[in-house]
């Protein structure tokens, strides 16, 4: 069943090709001390762009001057990973790295593999202060009063400052309501601080004030206002180039979230079933996201499985990479969605009983479809008996589920472990950066008032997603749940947002799908 593609023997280095990364040295980053063995692991994964055994992985950290408290590197390696994410043991035994991982990212930026961290702003250019014999201008007029409380100045200095900035004849009274617009905090005209005593004013027609240029007050004046103003300038300067550089970062973010949708939107996506083990496929069924189709491979068919899959962009199934690498493609070239249960085990008491968490138990606890997998023993006994028709509607019956638990995994962002008193979500990480929440979805309906319709409770059928659907308008996206209204003067009532398992704008408003954010897209059911 190998494959043409070569996936056994990559080209240089095809993880940090993927990851748009340069090739890190593990000395580099145990020189400096703070990374953990967990994390040089990673590293040395990266290094080498492929899976490795747990002994090359030992001996590569010894290479570079590792040591283990236990004295046994690859003893404590494997006490470091036990089972984390990003890292991954295949079939063979061989540790990878699951590249579309959350937990990589973050050990990337913990380790300084990856510069994600913009350069702190160079600080806004101070604005020069000009000299003393340059009149005040109308930006540091109302920097050094908007809104501020001025008592160290009297009014007299008040009102040059306005006729130097102003440029223009006024009398006391209208310069008094220029800076009671400006400021309530400050020094009022009255009878005893008038202008009449100040040599900084000469007196014209009407009472109408001017400054006399050659007072030898002026100076000082202007002095006293640049002081006041010459911080709060810099520090308008300083907001001004923060919200152009968010200004531009919004722009950045916009283009890159409108990338990832239509990335999203393009990639062509398959759910995989395959039996009696995902590491030697007989038997396999192959459901088509795009497309809503399904493809079942059974006895020589199974050679033409490989091919049909390297089609895909986004392959999902359970312990899917021991698929991939039995029919010779490489899973790193394209998104991997294993969907066996995030965790094992979950504990129950204190006593140390424990629930054995298992594909079936998880997927029927998500879906709420009772039996959704089949038994791998009566596939098997199809096989040998030769009853392919049998088989392959199990196969279809299967793939169909495993699609309603991908499906509800992408939109929601985890899954429902459900047994007696237990009800909890496990996260999952299963959506492409563009792929649309339910949550937006349903804050866009909300903000818009656009009517969507709403499948609850157990997942859709395949052949009429849509027959079981719900037609509302939400009133209100609260935490947990959703408060919604069936249509004009109808009592409201909450759905809680675990239950809904599909979601869609009204086939008549998909005109208007197309938001600001970009975030309605048609479900496909």
């Amino acid at each position: 069943m190998a494959h043409s593609e070569g996936a056994m023997t990559p080209a240089q280095n095809r993880y940090c090709e993927r990851l748009g990364i340069a090739v890190p040295r593990v000395e580099d980053v145990a020189a400096q001390g703070a990374a953990k063995l967990f994390h040089l692991m990673i590293v040395a994964l990266l290094e080498r762009g492929a899976p490795m055994t747990l002994d090359e992985i030992a001996e590569r950290l010894e290479s570079a001057g590792v040591l283990a408290e236990t004295g046994d590197l690859a003893y404590s390696l494997k006490k470091a990973w036990h089972g984390m994410a990003p890292v991954y043991r295949d079939a063979t035994g061989n540790f990878g790295l699951d590249l579309d991982a959350f937990a990589l990212r973050m050990i990337m930026q913990v380790t300084g593999l990856c510069e994600t961290r913009a350069a702190p702003p160079p600080p806004a250019p101070t604005p020069p202060a000009p000299g003393d014999d340059v009149p005040l201008s109308a930006e540091e007029l109302d920097a050094a009063f908007r809104d501020r409380f001025i008592t160290s100045l009297s009014w007299v200095r008040q009102a040059a400052a306005v006729l130097d900035a102003r440029q223009t004849a006024m009398t006391a009274e209208e310069i008094e309501a220029f800076l009671a617009a400006i400021t309530r905090h400050r020094t009022p005209l009255r009878e005893t601080n008038g202008p009449e005593k100040s040599d900084l004013f000469l007196f014209g027609d009407g009472g109408r004030l001017t400054l006399d240029p050659l007072a030898p007050g002026l100076t000082a004046m202007r002095r006293a206002i640049r002081k006041l103003s010459q911080p709060e300038l810099v520090r308008r300067a300083e907001r001004a180039a923060s919200a152009e550089r968010l200004a531009v970062r919004r722009a950045e973010l916009d283009a890159e979230a409108r990338r990832d949708a239509e990335i999203a939107r393009r990639a062509r996506r398959a759910v995989v079933r395959v039996v009696p083990f995902a590491e030697e496929p007989q038997a396999a069924a192959v459901l088509d996201v795009g497309q809503r189709s399904i493809r079942v491979f059974i006895g020589r068919d199974i050679a033409e499985l490989a091919g049909m899959l390297d089609r895909f962009d986004v392959i999902a199934g359970l312990n899917i990479r021991n698929t991939l690498r039995a029919l010779g493609l490489d899973a790193d070239r394209r998104r991997v969605v294993d969907l066996r249960p995030p965790k094992k085990s979950r504990r129950l008491n204190r006593a140390g009983r424990t629930l054995e968490i298992t594909p079936e138990l998880l997927i029927a606890g998500t879906t709420g479809i009772s039996r959704p997998l089949g038994d791998l023993e009566k596939m098997a006994g199809y096989l040998v008996e030769g009853d392919h028709s049998k088989l392959a509607r199990r196969l279809e019956s299967d793939v169909k589920a495993l699609y309603a638990f991908y499906h509800y995994g992408v939109i929601q962002g985890f899954v429902r472990l459900r047994w007696g008193f237990i009800d909890e979500g496990l996260t999952t990480e299963w959506a492409l950066p563009g792929d649309v929440s339910l949550y937006r979805q349903l804050k866009s309906a909300s903000e818009t008032g656009t009517p969507i319709d709403l499948v609850i409770g157990v997942a859709p059928g395949w052949a009429e997603p849509w027959s079981r659907a719900q037609r509302v308008r939400i009133l209100e996206l609260r935490f947990n749940d959703v408060l919604v209204a069936e249509g004009e003067g109808r009592a409201a009532f909450a759905i809680a947002r675990h239950e809904i398992q599909a979601v869609r704008l009204a086939p008549e408003h998909t005109e208007q799908s197309a938001t600001q954010d970009g975030s309605w897209r048609e479900e496909r059911g």
